[in-house]
């Protein structure tokens, strides 16, 4: 259900709409044309400044990593306090770093669903402050398509294309025809696999350095770097929704179940690395056949000029998994595009770029910024219903070199 955050402004007359919507049509041709982006789904509090060029002319985040350590988790209402205090340091320094003031900006773009609400509304309240202050039109973006739409930065990729997202929140295999126009091929059915990769990785921290306070939690970094020490074929793990194969939903929590089991009672001659190999191998083969199918079932949908698999989220971070995913594309001859590591985590410079992507196409202007509402939670698409996907046969292929 949508939240809303706050009535409307008594102060928002006639004259201020008139002015926002003026600017927000006019092309300026004398200038570039700039985008505020603000992210603050989760725990980390982002602001970037992209140009139409996709020039990035400012970014800065603050994570909340060493905050949340005590709690052994995110606390949703401190990392709400956290953004509160954080937000204005963030976009004071990119507009810094940019060389421009408020006046300058030709729109502000916030992510406002979905994500905690507790940190959607933060950022949403700001947001609204800002535009309210320096009369700026206000786009609000989807998260999970902002995370998609940040590999067209760089890279030549046409509508519409395959993507695969994955993340600490979400795990979909979308087909994107344009801009907020998005089918889900399959999802996550029930824990998303950042998720399970970060409760694995704290499971074995507390084998490894013992229960004590830590600096840090480990995440998934962490378990693929213990992976690189060990030997997968030491520890059996099945496979999730093995009864299912010709399905495109994924299944983690039962892998997830599976290994915390392990970790917990391993067996004589195992150590946790071989563990760690061999969750992050099963994980990866889940994803690869799920996406393989994809790929068989759509590419007569896709752009026939240049096919394109667009993979992103923190959780394509992971090489093993990255690299299998580029070797799946290799075979199967279509285009893979990832954004740069950087910007596949929860960033402003994806919000930033999406923002400006709906700006050039006139699109996704709120016309009352003050009635605005986050929304916790908020699919990208409709879920296409059809069983052509039981019908693909999917060839014997080792996706590990």
């Amino acid at each position: 259900m949508s939240i809303k955050t706050k009535q409307k402004n008594p102060l928002y007359d006639v004259t201020m709409l008139l002015r926002r919507t003026i600017r927000s049509c006019i092309v300026i041709a004398s200038r570039s044309r700039f985008v505020l982006g603000i992210e603050s789904t989760f725990d980390d509090t982002g602001a970037a400044i992209v140009d139409c060029d996709a020039t990035i002319h400012g970014e800065a985040i603050v994570t909340q990593t060493k905050e949340h350590v005590k709690a052994g988790g995110v606390d949703p209402r401190v990392a709400e306090l956290l953004h509160r205090d954080n937000l204005p340091r963030v976009v004071e320094d990119v507009l810094r770093q940019a060389g421009i003031r408020y006046q300058d900006l030709d729109a502000v773009a916030t992510a406002t669903r979905p994500g905690n609400p507790f940190c959607l509304k933060r950022g949403l309240e700001f947001t609204k402050m800002i535009v309210e202050q320096h009369s700026l039109p206000f786009i609000p973006v989807h998260h999970m398509e902002a995370h998609l739409l940040t590999a067209r930065m760089n890279s030549d990729v046409n509508f519409p294309f395959l993507g695969l997202l994955a993340t600490g929140g979400h795990c979909i295999i979308t087909m994107t025809h344009d801009l907020a126009k998005h089918q889900i091929l399959g999802e996550a059915i029930d824990e998303p696999p950042g998720a399970v990769f970060d409760k694995v990785a704290r499971a074995l921290q507390v084998k490894l350095d013992g229960p004590d306070m830590h600096e840090r939690l480990w995440n998934g970094g962490d378990v693929e770097r213990l992976a690189r020490g060990g030997d997968r074929s030491k520890v059996k793990l099945t496979t999730p929704l093995r009864q299912s194969p010709r399905v495109l939903d994924f299944s983690f929590s039962g892998l997830q179940s599976q290994t915390l089991r392990v970790i917990g009672q391993p067996e004589p001659g195992v150590n946790y690395a071989d563990v760690a190999a061999s969750f992050q191998h099963t994980m990866t083969q889940h994803i690869l056949s799920r996406v393989h199918r994809a790929i068989l079932m759509s590419r007569d949908k896709l752009n026939q000029e240049s096919p394109t698999l667009v993979v992103a989220g923190g959780v394509v971070c992971n090489s093993y998994l990255r690299n299998a995913l580029s070797r799946l594309c290799d075979i199967t001859n279509i285009t893979m595009v990832c954004p740069p590591l950087p910007l596949c985590v929860d960033n402003g410079v994806m919000i930033a770029w999406t923002g400006m992507e709906y700006l050039m196409r006139g699109k996704g202007i709120s016309p009352d910024p003050y009635n605005e509402r986050y929304e916790p939670k908020c699919r990208l698409g409709e879920k296409i219903t059809t069983t052509t996907h039981r019908k693909v046969k999917l060839p014997k292929i080792n996706y590990f070199n």
